[in-house]
């Protein structure tokens, strides 16, 4: 993410998105033409509004440049297209990603809940291509393009299994069990812990991320180990990473734990 002290702009391969709510319609088209001097940015919108709902979508107002809502995005060796409003996708997890990627073994049958557009298992399998990762993703616009992100990278549709729906529905106590969870969430109050347990047996390693403040994380992973128990399992907690940062104070943590039971 690009910034200065008035306005701040999210790259997304072909697209800019800038924050300038401080600015005039002049300054903001101003900034704007400066942005497009950038060979490789050709649209520059802007974001009216914060990420909303379980679908973490935006909306947009065209400022300058070619008139479209559809990025070309390429990170770790991978390529991405999605449209910017129904999609969400962060390029500033370009680098957890990767990590998480070199976390996971050959060896592994891996689940990705809230794939959105495919770049966690897309990423994963580039670097280790475990031997099954099935993907979980409740939009059906963001699976749209993860199908067609599959054929951009040359991954063949069975390597990486994608499931259309709300994991509330689709994991229950018969689902299949994996050695690694990895769960993307949202930003919401909820924690859909139960739904990634269902999915885990022993010695499986959870990926779990929230969102706090910095003398808040204790607090969520003892909420998170409650939470378990209160389902008749029981979670050790391996390490605690920042992941970034959402707003002033707050930050996304990746938690990882192992389970036990």
């Amino acid at each position: 993410m690009k910034e200065n002290k008035r306005y701040s702009y999210d790259l997304l391969g072909n697209i800019a998105i800038i924050k300038a709510e401080a600015l005039t319609k002049k300054e903001k088209l101003k900034k704007a033409k400066k942005i497009l001097e950038n060979p490789k940015i050709k649209t520059v919108l802007e974001k009216i509004t914060n990420v909303q709902g379980r679908l973490r979508t935006i909306k947009t107002e065209h400022l300058l440049g070619e008139k479209t809502l559809i990025a070309k995005y390429k990170e770790n060796n991978s390529i991405f297209k999605f449209n910017v409003e129904t999609c969400y996708f962060s390029s500033r997890l370009s680098g957890e990603r990767k990590k998480i990627a070199g976390k996971i073994k050959k060896k592994n049958n891996v689940l990705v809940m809230f794939a959105g557009v495919g770049v966690y298992p897309i990423v994963i399998y580039k670097y280790i291509k475990p031997k099954k990762i099935i993907a979980i993703e409740i939009g059906k616009d963001c699976c749209k393009y993860f199908k067609e992100n599959l054929k951009l990278n040359k991954i063949p549709k069975s390597k990486i299994e994608i499931i259309q729906g709300d994991v509330k529905k689709k994991i229950k106590s018969n689902f299949e069990k994996f050695d690694v969870v990895i769960m993307a969430r949202p930003n919401l109050k909820e924690s859909f812990l139960k739904q990634g347990l269902e999915a885990c047996k022993r010695n499986t390693r959870l990926f779990y991320y929230g969102f706090c403040n910095a003398n808040e994380i204790r607090a969520l992973t003892k909420d998170l180990r409650n939470q378990a128990e209160e389902l008749s399992r029981k979670i050790k907690l391996i390490e605690i990473i920042r992941a970034g940062d959402i707003a002033p104070y707050k930050f996304r943590y990746r938690i990882e734990f192992k389970v036990l039971k």
